[in-house]
């Protein structure tokens, strides 16, 4: 197969035939875009696997395609928790979640263009990720059971569980966990979020953090 735009349209577009450049980005008479959808749909991946940390285990569970993670989270108030409090909420952990983990580092190889890595949460009503119960708080919150008192910090955090990231801080029940007192989101629920935290994510496109 031909690596020219004519040979990636002719695989991915069934093209046949002329074929001018334009005609692999706009084609029809309203001049659509018609590459770009069709490569990312190829490229996007459901990715799920199992984590194991100390006495802890769940599955990881995104949507990835290049530089973008899309996680679908259903949340499940309890009953008595208003609508207005629960749209609220989302929308402070949705800020919260998007700005702590997108476009800290970007994924490329040598002589690439660096491209960012975004996230992105969206809240669904079917076909999740991930379910999580909502209880009115203060309580202990992890990565299935938050509360309404929880900050956009904590929901950054248990969002990092998401896409397969372990605690970093001190846990009695695991007194062999390392890294642990880290500074990080994973561990005190902070800004910092360090390149190890996202090296999966380049690996699972073939490509490096930088």
């Amino acid at each position: 197969m031909s690596l020219s735009v004519r040979g990636i349209a002719r695989r991915f577009l069934n093209r046949t035939g002329a074929l001018a450049v334009r005609d692999v980005f706009f084609g029809g008479a309203g001049g659509a875009q018609m590459l770009r959808p069709r490569l990312e749909s190829l490229a996007r991946q459901e990715i799920s696997f199992n984590v194991s940390e100390c006495v802890y285990s769940w599955t990881a569970s995104y949507e990835q395609t290049w530089s973008h993670v899309r996680v679908r989270v259903q949340l499940n108030p309890d009953a008595g928790i208003p609508a207005q409090t629960m749209a609220t909420l989302q929308a402070t952990w949705e800020t919260s979640i998007e700005n702590r983990w997108s476009n800290r580092w970007g994924i490329g190889r040598p002589g690439e263009i660096t491209c960012p890595l975004t996230f992105d949460v969206q809240w669904v009503n079917a076909n999740p990720h991930h379910t999580v119960r909502v209880r009115t708080g203060p309580a202990r919150s992890n990565m299935t059971l938050w509360d309404t008192a929880d900050t956009g910090d904590v929901a950054a955090h248990e969002f990092g569980h998401m896409h397969g990231n372990p605690d970093e801080y001190t846990d009695t029940a695991c007194p062999g966990r390392n890294p642990v007192n880290t500074g990080t989101v994973m561990d005190n629920n902070s800004n910092t979020v360090p390149q190890r935290l996202m090296q999966r994510l380049a690996d699972n496109v073939g490509s490096n953090i930088v």
